[in-house]
């Protein structure tokens, strides 16, 4: 059949009847307009009970939804009865069993138009969008996860489906951990369909009530055809108990709505915060910094929910907003928030490990300029649902308004510098703040050349060892005129004036990267600051380490995959980031930091997967802390990669999980 439609007014009365609607129900438009639906249609639910009168549908929209449904049964059919909110109320009727190509894609559309006129409803409207998407995909559980804009941390914002309490068990995961964690890391859909044994995915729980297909998705921001991302925005996954689920249909449809999904999420939450700073730009321009900062957390308590929040800045100042007295912590000196990690009390985040509170509470950091100036608390007198829904959120909402009220020093005062190179990843390069394609380098191998500098940065090569690099065995009678041509491509898009070089320099019949002008190289900068957390130690060695471990972004030039000349430093700079992740844990087990520092062991193992000690020492944090079902689940993951290999498997970690069973 063709969908059924009809519109009504904001009292539930007809206003508008197609043709469709006058066939099946058998009643024309001047017998049905002004009436009230319900006396019309008059169906019911699967109990044969009146349904209308107590219509479900207008009952959500008048709430707020931007659409609704419920399954209903008319004339011994069953239908599913679907509204839309506008001006008026479209209504439409359609088989309960006939599936649409295109409704994922109009549920979307819908959303993000409610999006775009009302940002304040943004749980709403995302949790009913993703109830469209599961009912339409089939799915038994979906569920949305954001990213920080500092890309550190996934927090569950939205959850529709069966299982709630289980799904909750872990709404918060650190970048590479988790099925979540690791597709934000690597920028790729994960797909199982045997879910109990997949040790990647942490929720023991979802294991126990026998789903068995998962998908994990990543929402990427647009990027030009061949750049790398822009950035990731969240995660969005679908579950289901049935391991016959056509994934290559999920894929299909979840490629599609993702780039809009996602860019309309980041247009969303950068809204938010635009409309926070006009207030504090108000408030600056006259000379008014604290009614700025009001607003500031005006803004949060209300996007949050939180009945009371309370600000502490490392300068000492200590804020209230909200409709109680936030308690005050004495330890918030020593908060582990300081160093950009969030922490909560009965909401599925890292406990704090100074107070037993049982009061429903985010404990979060406040960033400017790549630093933490601040820890906020909020706290809730009823659980969010999901709990961790308005951390993500929070973060977004305020990174505008915090670079206002707090600039940072660094951020003043830094200027542009004339070459930005980032090579922990693949290789990319900004000349003035603008980003370079391949294009501007003439060839592809000009990047190779310069990736070659790089990598032997501080040396000068001598031309025909350059040359052999780049073409190994090949006559250099014919190497040597190509890397001419490599050099003045690659002097054209680096430097200022290729005619007087500063950047490529030459000595003698050799070549170096030896920039005599402002530059920014993420390796050197990456070394400084592990050297910096070295000499440090508690939180201050943790913060070191962190802006150290967030430049490393992948190996060093990852494209280069089959070169041996960069093997030796990306082998040097891999262990140096693993011996930081390694020192974190440490840190993070002293200070009772139970998550951060599994998260550190994890890391670990996703830049290192046959690294024993890390595997041991995560097992025992594990089976310590009673979580034996994950311990036997990670153990599995290595046995199966040291089988595979044909490698022995440790007795001593066998026995761990052997013991703890």
């Amino acid at each position: 059949m063709n969908q059924v439609r009809w519109q009504l007014d904001k009292e539930g009365r007809i206003v508008a009847w197609s043709p469709e609607a006058a066939v099946f129900f058998r009643l024309p438009a001047e017998a049905v307009l002004g009436k009230r639906c319900a006396e019309v249609v008059a169906g019911t639910d699967g109990f044969g009970r009146p349904l209308c009168g107590r219509c479900p549908v207008q009952r959500e929209i008048r709430r707020g939804a931007y659409q609704a449904s419920t399954a209903l049964s008319y004339g011994g059919k069953r239908l599913i009865c679907q509204g839309y909110a506008g001006r008026e109320i479209g209504v439409g009727l359609k088989p309960e069993r006939q599936t649409d190509a295109g409704e994922v894609l109009a549920s979307l559309s819908r959303a993000v138009r409610t999006l775009t006129d009302e940002p304040g409803r943004l749980f709403q409207t995302l949790q009913v969008f993703l109830a469209g998407l599961r009912k339409s995909l089939k799915m038994e559980a979906a569920e949305l996860f954001l990213a920080d804009p500092q890309e550190r941390h996934l927090a569950l914002t939205a959850y529709d489906g069966m299982h709630r309490e289980a799904f909750m068990e872990r709404p918060w995961f650190a970048w590479g951990e988790g099925y979540p964690g690791l597709v934000a890391l690597g920028h790729q859909p994960l797909v199982t369909h045997d879910l109990a044994s997949d040790g990647r995915y942490l929720r023991q729980k979802v294991k126990r009530l026998g789903y068995k297909t998962y998908v994990c998705y990543p929402l990427e921001l647009p990027r030009l055809p061949g750049e790398r991302p822009q950035g990731l925005i969240g995660v969005l996954d679908l579950a289901s108990q049935d391991p016959e689920v056509d994934d290559a249909v999920l894929l299909e449809q979840l490629a599609l709505i993702s780039p809009v999904l996602a860019s309309s999420l980041y247009a969303v939450l950068t809204r938010l915060g635009e409309k926070g700073l006009l207030a504090i730009t108000a408030a600056l321009r006259q000379g008014a910094e604290t009614e700025g900062i009001e607003a500031f957390l005006a803004q949060a308590t209300e996007l949050s929910g939180a009945s009371c929040v309370r600000l502490v800045l490392r300068d000492g100042r200590n804020l209230v907003q909200g409709r109680c007295e936030p308690p005050r912590c004495a330890q918030v000196g020593r908060c582990p928030v300081w160093i950009g990690t969030a922490q909560g009390g009965r909401m599925g985040l890292e406990p704090c490990p100074f107070s037993q509170d049982v009061q429903p509470r985010y404990c979060l950091p406040l960033w400017s300029g790549g630093q933490v100036i601040g820890v906020q608390q909020f706290y809730f007198t009823r659980q969010p649902r999901p709990p961790s829904q308005a951390v993500a959120p929070i973060l977004w909402l305020e990174r505008l308004g915090a670079e206002v009220l707090w600039p940072h020093s660094d951020q003043v005062k830094r200027e542009v510098p004339w070459l930005e190179i980032r090579t922990l990843g693949t290789l990319q390069v900004r000349r003035a703040g603008e980003l370079l394609s391949t294009n501007a380098f003439g060839r592809r191998r000009a990047l190779t050349l310069f990736g070659l500098l790089l990598a032997y940065r501080g040396r000068t090569l001598s031309r025909e060892e350059l040359c052999d690099r780049l073409w190994p065995g090949e006559d250099p009678a014919l190497t040597i005129p190509r890397f001419h041509v490599l050099l003045h491509g690659l002097r054209q898009a680096l430097e200022p004036d290729p005619a007087s070089p500063r950047v490529i320099l030459r000595e003698g019949s050799g070549y170096r990267f030896a920039p005599q002008i402002s530059y920014f190289l993420d390796v050197e900068r990456f070394e400084q600051l592990l050297q910096q957390g070295d000499s440090l130690d508690g939180l201050a060695a943790m913060e070191a380490y962190r802006q150290a471990l967030a430049l490393y972004k992948g190996d060093f030039l990852a494209d280069e995959l089959y070169a041996d000349w960069v093997e030796l430093e990306r082998s040097y700079l891999r262990e140096r980031a693993v011996g930081a992740l390694f020192r974190v844990a440490g840190i993070a087990e002293r200070m009772h930091l139970t998550q951060e520092a599994q998260e550190a062991y994890r890391h670990i193992l996703t830049l290192d997967p046959w690294r024993e000690d890390a595997y041991r020492a995560l097992l025992g944090m594990l089976v310590a802390s009673g979580q034996h079902r994950e311990a036997r689940s990670l153990f599995t993951q290595y046995r199966v990669r040291m089988e595979r290999e044909g490698l022995p498997v440790s007795t001593e970690l066998a026995q761990m999980v052997h013991v703890s069973g």
